[in-house]
Formats: structure tokens, sequence, C-alpha cells
């Protein structure tokens, strides 16, 4: 068991976030960089999670992935963004949070590989095709964004984790280094 840093949650090991608060939650481990091996190979380690919407339409909600090699953009969740709390007050909030921390707790010991093999619309962008990540600055009402501009595309996507920007903008910029820029 981890503990939040922040309201002091007891917390599940492989818990990215704190499933009372949201607080982030550091795992500090010596092979942190090393990644996971398995019997099928060598399987990446999520760094970043972030939940966004992309494109317009009913299946627009999508899930960012970075790991060591890629971001992966995978089916997101409609409870993403203050929706449960929207559709249902403080028990739709509180059901958001739930599915959020269990969605993390899958996608910390999901083989990425395997998940864009097995789903032909999951987005695998490799980091060293980035050119440039653009995170705009989160604005009074207004959700932010991220750009991602590749050797063969661009990507925008309006983030859902909006009260968790403020971690994304220090993570992002760890994981992809100078490629990253905030507007």
């Amino acid at each position: 068991m981890v503990f939040c840093t922040k309201c002091g949650t007891k917390n599940e090991d492989i818990a990215a976030y704190c499933s009372e608060c949201g607080q982030k939650i550091e795992i500090i481990s010596s092979d942190k960089s090393e990644p996971q091996v398995t019997s099928e190979g060598e399987r990446e380690l999520l760094h970043e999670m972030i939940n966004v919407a992309w494109k317009s339409g009913l299946n627009n909600r999508k899930t960012l992935y970075f790991t060591d090699e890629n971001i992966y953009v995978g089916d997101g969740s409609f409870l993403t963004g203050g929706m449960g709390f929207a559709l249902g007050g403080i028990i739709g909030h509180y059901v958001e949070k739930k599915s959020l921390s269990d969605r993390e707790k899958a996608a910390r010991t999901m083989n990425f590989k395997e998940m864009a093999a097995e789903n032909p619309n999951v987005i695998i962008i490799p980091y060293n095709e980035i050119i440039n990540v653009e995170m705009g600055k989160k604005r009074m009402l207004l959700a932010p964004s991220i750009k991602v501009e590749t050797t063969s595309d661009d990507y925008t996507f309006t983030v859902m984790d909006y009260n968790n920007y403020k971690q994304f903008l220090q993570s992002i910029p760890k994981i992809l280094g100078d490629k990253v820029t905030v507007k």
C-alpha cells in the first residue's frame, strides 16, 4: 500500500492517483526506468495517463497513455472531466473517481503493444516521430489543449482531466524533454 502525500489516504501499490483526492502518487522505485519483461517480451511502462476529448461525436473520449517509447491514443471513458458529477451529483462524482482509479490500475499492468495489435482504432505516436508537443495553458472556463505535431500527422486533444492539468504541465516535459512547449 502507498499513502497519498496530500490527504494521507491508503491506496493500492499500483495506483497512479489517490482514490480519495485525485493527487498524483509518485511511485519511487530504483528500477522504474527499466522496462518490465513478460513472457511475451518487453512491456512498456506507463508514465502518465491523460483523459481527453478528440474530434467530435459520440465516441470522442480518448485516453493518452505516455509510456517509455510511445503515446498510445486508446478508447476513453465518458465519465471524465466532471461528467459523473454533472450526471449524478455527489454519487456520480464518486462513481467517476472510482472508474478513473480502476482504469489507472488496469493501465499500470497493461501491455500496450498487445492493446494496439488487438484494437485497430488505437493510434501509436512514437516519441522519435514527435516534432513538438504544445500544451495550452488552462484559461478560465476553457479546457486546456494538447497539440502533438509529428513527422506525418498533427493531433489536437482537449484535456478532460483539467483538475490535474498542473501536474501534466510538469510530467509531460519530464517524459518528452525539449519537445514540449507551454503556450
